[in-house]
């Protein structure tokens, strides 16, 4: 039901309806001639009443709340009561609630306002002077009666209620406690039907608790299970990449040594290279001389074939001369006497001739001797030659496989080098390693301790399920922020009774009314 139709159920029941809507206007003029008199006094007994007067900061504030009060009443008999009307009401209770003020002060003050007035509208009636001014009192007497009844009974039913409230406050109390000190196994059960909402949202919180707490001491044996294992491979881990980096260290100096000789290697490779060239260049050259030489050879040989067909020519030509000379003697022995001169003269040419025939001969046995030497010479130049143009050729050979082997020891140098630089990268790159393995073995003994710590605080709960929170023997646990659940809806305020609390009201509303 709405609060619209809970009003005119309201009206309803209390039998207000057109017949007292045209009394209105008679009751708007006897409160603006009377209530403002009835007011000041209520306000002077209220002043008077330490209980009532603590309420109000000063005079002005006490004339305020006066003012507020008449304004109320005329605009409740200005018009027909409507939700405006009960708006304003339920306002003016939740400031009496707010500052705690009691139902008796205002049921007792309604009582002394309407005590005067309807004296002063009987006064005025035709029955005062039938029944005397004593039928006022009487009325008066009997509202006030009828509204001391019903603040006993209200009073008695907020005293019945506040009692209910605090045991229910009490057990709410006790249950909290319970969850203080780590039992999550209590129960809050038997609340009164209007607080069985408290008790399902007690009962759902703490359900919501045990189960995270079980998760959180679960999760706290598996992260401690899990850290012992890590800490274990880190530690072997450890240890490999220590044996790693000195391996390495080593690889890297046998590495940089072997570089080291590739390197000479490598240099030597390339004089070698060089010589070789150079040998290949002389050899060269020496064919070159070879064969010149071979070709002097060659000339020569043909000099003495000339020299020779020389000899033979003068041999030839002393055997002549001898004949001559052999004829000139006949024919000088023939003359007589007188070709004895000339036979002096054969006889001597015919001598000469004979030694130009034997020097002939000899020469031309030297001819034949050094012909002989020369084709021996020839033969052996060509040889010789020909061993040259074998030896070029293997220079040539090996001047190319010293190439090559130069170039690939350069090759090798360059890349033991870049394989040398590598190593060392990695000797680095181990040793690093090998700080990082540090780091991580400490973060897991250091998880593994605070994962101990953390089932060492969740141990002190009782959880649901008969198994507290289980402690563990080990380390940390990292601080991760826990996942936000959606937030519930916040209890509403209490506006009523000893339990309320300030609300917030509209800051003009400074005033208190009765």
């Amino acid at each position: 039901m709405d609060t619209a139709s809970a009003n005119q159920d309201r009206l309803s029941f209390f039998g207000i309806d057109g017949k007292d809507y045209k009394n209105f206007p008679r009751i708007l003029k006897l409160l603006q001639k009377h209530a403002p008199g009835a007011l000041a006094d209520f306000y002077e007994k209220i002043a008077a009443t330490p209980d009532v007067a603590k309420f109000f900061k000063s005079k002005q504030n006490m004339d305020h709340a006066r003012d507020k009060q008449l304004n109320h009443w005329v605009q409740l008999f200005s018009n027909q009561i409507g939700e405006s009307y009960f708006g304003k009401a339920e306002q003016i209770g939740s400031v009496h609630a707010r500052i705690g003020l009691a139902p008796t002060w205002y049921i007792g003050g309604y009582a002394m306002v309407l005590e005067q007035l309807i004296h002063e509208a009987v006064a005025g009636s035709p029955l005062a002077r039938l029944a005397g001014n004593n039928l006022g009192k009487i009325i008066g007497t009997l509202v006030k009666c009828a509204l001391l009844d019903m603040d006993i009974a209200l009073s008695s039913y907020f005293r019945a209620e506040e009692a209910q409230r605090l045991a229910v406050i009490s057990q709410v109390g006790q249950a909290l406690e319970s969850l203080a000190k780590g039992d999550f196994t209590v129960r809050l059960q038997g609340l009164p039907p209007a607080f069985s909402k408290v008790e399902q949202d007690f009962e759902f919180m703490r359900s919501r608790i045990n189960e995270a707490l079980a998760q959180v001491a679960e999760t706290a044996e598996s992260i401690n299970t899990g850290s012992i294992e890590i800490s274990q491979a880190s530690d072997d881990l450890s240890s490999r990449t220590e044996q790693q980096a000195a391996s390495l260290e080593q690889t890297a100096a046998a590495m940089d040594q072997l570089t080291g000789g590739v390197r000479e290697t490598a240099d030597g490779a390339a004089h070698v290279n060089r010589s070789v060239a150079e040998a290949h260049a002389d050899a060269t050259r020496g064919g070159a001389v070879v064969k010149e030489a071979v070709a002097a050879m060659d000339d020569i040989e043909r000099s003495a074939q000339e020299i020779a067909k020389i000899i033979n020519v003068i041999d030839g030509i002393a055997f002549q001369t001898n004949l001559l000379a052999l004829n000139a003697g006949v024919e000088a022995a023939r003359a007589g006497d007188a070709g004895k001169g000339f036979a002096v003269v054969a006889n001597e040419v015919r001598a000469l001739a004979q030694r130009s025939a034997d020097a002939a001969k000899h020469i031309k046995e030297l001819i034949s001797e050094s012909s002989r030497q020369v084709n021996r010479g020839v033969e052996l130049v060509g040889q010789s030659g020909e061993a040259l143009d074998s030896i070029v050729g293997k220079v040539a050979e090996i001047a190319g496989l010293a190439a090559n082997i130069s170039e690939l020891a350069a090759a090798q140098s360059n890349s033991l080098q870049q394989v040398n630089t590598a190593v060392s990268e990695m000797d680095k790159m181990t040793q690093q390693n090998a700080a990082m393995v540090e780091e991580s073995t400490a973060a897991a003994r250091s998880l593994a301790t605070e994962a101990d710590q953390l089932s060492g605080l969740v141990s002190h709960f009782s959880l649901e399920g008969g198994a507290p929170g289980r402690g563990s023997t080990v380390r940390e646990m990292p601080r991760v922020a826990a996942a936000r659940r959606p937030a519930r809806a916040s209890a509403r305020t209490m506006t009523q009774g000893n339990l309320a609390v300030a609300i917030n009201t509209d800051p003009s509303e400074d005033w208190s009314e009765f």
